[in-house]
């Protein structure tokens, strides 16, 4: 390869690649203001999940109550159902704290017993101050 051929084709490479940057910027631009679908968290997902699992259940329910002239089936199935959905919720209101601290229970745990030896401490200076004077 001459000096002139590699020129030339690293001319053109730099060409090439020039195109590709000015396209990459014109596609930035297009898309700086664009919504992007976001997918809703595990969480809401699986709540919405059991929301309908307990609606389907519920109007199955009612059907066949309707049906068969029995209520047994109330107690069995809706509490069952119910009960799912407020496992989970307990579930998720646990994972939200732990999400949102710091290190979840624990920081909390820590700083309740920091602030009661505080007061404490408070406590006890003031009581000391108020027998010496």
């Amino acid at each position: 390869m001459t000096t002139k051929e590699y020129e030339e084709k690293l001319k053109r490479i730099r060409y090439k690649n020039k195109q590709k940057e000015m396209k990459a910027r014109l596609e930035k631009e297009e898309n700086k203001y664009k919504k992007k679908f976001k997918w809703p968290s595990t969480t809401k997902l699986i709540a919405t999940y059991l929301f309908v699992i307990f609606n389907v259940v519920l109007v199955f329910v009612m059907y066949a109550m309707w049906h068969f002239a029995d209520l047994s089936y109330l107690g069995v199935l809706i509490t069952d159902i119910a009960a799912q959905v407020l496992v989970y919720w307990i579930y998720a209101q646990k994972s939200r704290i732990e999400n949102t601290s710091t290190s979840g229970f624990v920081y909390e745990a820590r700083m309740k017993e920091l602030n009661q030896q505080n007061s404490d401490n408070t406590i006890s200076s003031t009581s000391s101050n108020s027998a010496v004077g």
